[in-house]
């Protein structure tokens, strides 16, 4: 269910416009028809108008001018509420622009074209009259309209084209977007919530098991949208649903294909072809091809028009198998509004007419189908998981994920704790359009704020820009290459913001948020909320930060081993710094490269252990007692009593488990 909310998809709304010709039934009413897009480049140039009312216009009287030329609506010509016309130069087969619903030519025998009527690439300045009257108006480029405009032209990049973005209509360049054909523009509305049950889900732990069984219950259909799928197993499964009657679409991100290494997922969707699947590439790799985005980056799946499953990780060999490396999040949504919304976008990106989206057989006909076993053998882990009631707003790159996340952690009141695999050039310093800049401004706030990221290929570079982040911010910031017992990289591209959770396939790039097609899921959850928290806090583990916020701690145990009394001390810090220990407090400091330390045989007695963190202010102390005393080994000295840490911890059963988990890195 659907909070009540008036939407506009721009891109949607105009997949079916009705042109009325001739006499109108609603009249000829005379409000709200204005210059909706203006597209200048190559021969089949033009502009169209939308009628933002509620009754039928007729355009008879009405003209448009470029200064130069006019082409003016000599004839009955209705524009219907809701409905757009589009007026061009030439039409041309199969362009985007020309060759759509409602098009009408300059020459068109309802229109009287007198002067020069030719949009300038470099900028133009475009008005329409009703009856001699001023309209609307707007600029763009270099060119500066004469009446009818306030401020600068629009900006108008090579490529591109303009389209208006509201029925209000300022005369300004607010009015307007440089925007790509094929792209859906969906402004951030903060009130868009779907209710929803959400089971999250992490990796490496699940395996991907939760998308392996929501397309195994799939009956009808399944739509992929998807920057690599080569999982051969979820391929075999797609296989086998598609040969069962169940409709499988898959939309890939073409670049990743063929000569970049990825040889294996071409014949592997070939196979998906020959089982009744229809796979198609955007974004090919041809040089000067169209592109609506830098890449479609999404990993996700809609299922049955009921069920969306998001992650975070790509669908490939690694990730949905018990070898995955990665630290990920996903969630499965299961909102029938939801799904509807988000199957909207899929069928907008998988659209063919705008001219970068090919069949696999039109791409690559000569791939040959996988030569390997495709037999499902099912889900890979047993995995359990947990539902929740949840709310779910839906975000996108390049529409509105940019300021869907500003606006939630400019909102934070609590906590935020952001997990990414890096952050772009763009987004290392400071400015207002940098994530880390609102981060920094919560943190400014009270807001507990927490970054953690990946620094798996570039240890040095990352960890300079955590000490830059640390020494010059209130955020909490860790470079991390992994987790030796659970995970190897840091992918994840997920945010806990107070009590909702921000899951998706955005990195903190620039690229990301405003170039490729990315998909997004901010859930209104506790449960869903504190189950990535937890995971996030478990990859924090201990560190400098921590210290800080608690200080340290000694805790101590005996242990017997190979007739050896033993004694481990451990002291709270984290694991992969270094300490120096005064054990008995005489003043004999010796040092560990570990968090722990293990003497043996020690006298009986009562003393007090100091340890200090090497590089820092921050130490502890603690008093114990030794009931009682063992006799030295014969000949042995003050350093009688030092075992080599690392070495007789790894040796001890119990306590080398202890450190075979590290969870913390600096």
């Amino acid at each position: 269910m659907m909070k009540t909310k008036c939407l506009i998809f721009i891109s949607f709304l105009i997949l079916s416009p009705v042109l009325f010709i001739g006499d109108a039934a609603s009249g000829e009413g005379n409000e709200g028809v204005l210059l909706y897009e203006v597209q200048p480049f190559g021969q089949y140039e033009g502009v169209s108008l939308f009628n933002y009312g509620t009754s039928a216009v007729n355009l008879r009287g009405w003209h448009l001018t470029d200064g130069e030329g006019t082409l003016a609506f000599e004839r009955d010509l209705y524009i219907g509420p809701g409905t757009r016309l589009t007026i061009v130069k030439a039409v041309g087969d199969g362009d985007w622009f020309s060759d759509r619903d409602s098009v009408i030519t300059f020459t068109d025998s309802r229109i009287q074209k007198s002067g020069s009527f030719v949009l300038a690439d470099a900028g133009d300045d475009v008005y329409l009259y009703r009856s001699g009257v001023l309209v609307d108006a707007m600029c763009y480029g270099q060119k500066t309209a004469d009446i009818g405009w306030v401020g600068d032209p629009v900006k108008l990049p090579s490529g591109k084209y303009l389209l208006r973005t509201s029925s209000i209509d300022t005369d300004t360049s607010s009015d307007w977007i440089a925007t790509k054909p094929g792209l859906t523009n969906i402004t951030f509305d903060h009130d868009l919530y779907f209710d929803a049950f959400v089971t999250p889900f992490s990796f490496p732990e699940s395996s991907g098991t939760p998308i392996f069984k929501e397309i195994e219950n799939a009956e009808k259909e399944v739509l992929i949208s998807i920057y690599l799928l080569s999982s051969v197993q979820l391929v075999a499964l797609l296989c086998e649903q598609s040969k069962k009657g169940v409709v499988v679409r898959i939309l890939l991100e073409g670049n990743m294909l063929g000569d970049n290494g990825f040889g294996t997922e071409l014949t592997l969707m070939r196979s998906l072809v020959d089982a009744g699947a229809e796979v198609c590439l955007i974004n090919d790799s041809v040089a000067g091809n169209f592109e609506r985005y830098s890449y479609v980056h999404n990993k996700y799946a809609i299922v049955d028009e009921r069920t969306v499953v998001i992650t975070s990780e790509n669908w490939t060999q690694d990730n949905l198998s018990p070898h995955c490396y990665n630290r990920g999040w996903g969630v499965v949504i299961e909102s029938t509004e939801y799904a509807e919304y988000v199957k909207r976008i899929f069928l907008n990106d998988s659209d063919r007419s705008f001219g970068d989206v090919r069949y696999l057989l039109e791409y690559s006909p000569g791939v040959r189908p996988y030569a390997g076993d495709l037999t499902y053998s099912g889900v890979p882990s047993l995995y359990e998981t947990s539902t929740f009631d949840a709310r779910v707003m839906p975000a996108f790159s390049p529409d509105n994920s940019h300021s869907a996340l500003r606006y939630f952690i400019d909102n934070a009141e609590t906590r935020v704790y952001s997990q990414q695999l890096n952050l772009g050039s763009s987004y290392q310093s400071l400015t207002g359009s940098s994530p880390l800049k609102w981060l920094s401004d919560a943190a400014e706030r009270g807001v507990d704020a927490k970054l953690i990221l990946d620094a798996t290929f570039d240890k040095k570079a990352v960890e300079e820009i955590v000490d830059r982040i640390d020494s010059t911010t209130e955020i909490k910031a860790l470079a991390v290459s992994g987790r030796d017992s659970l995970f190897e990289l840091i992918h994840n591209k997920g945010v806990v913001i107070d009590d909702l959770v921000w899951v998706s396939s955005v990195n903190w790039t620039e690229n990301s948020f405003m170039n490729n097609r990315e998909i997004a899921a901010l859930i209104d959850s506790p449960e869903v909320a504190g189950f990535f928290a937890e995971l996030f806090l478990e990859d924090w583990g201990v560190n400098l930060h921590t210290v800080e916020e608690v200080g340290l701690e000694i805790t101590t145990k005996e242990i017997f081993a190979n007739g050896e009394r033993l004694h481990l001390f451990t002291v709270s810090g984290p694991e992969s710094a270094s300490y120096k220990w005064d054990v008995l407090g005489d003043g004999n400091v010796r040092n560990s490269s570990i968090n722990k330390i293990i003497c043996r045989d020690l006298p009986g007695g009562t003393y007090e252990i100091t340890v200090a963190m090497d590089g820092t202010e921050y130490s502890a102390s603690l008093t114990y007692t030794i009931e009682t005393e063992a006799p030295p080994t014969p000949d042995a000295g003050a350093d009688h009593y030092w075992v080599v840490a690392a070495a007789a911890i790894a040796s001890l059963g119990g306590a080398g488990a202890i450190i075979g988990r590290r969870n913390i890195n600096r």
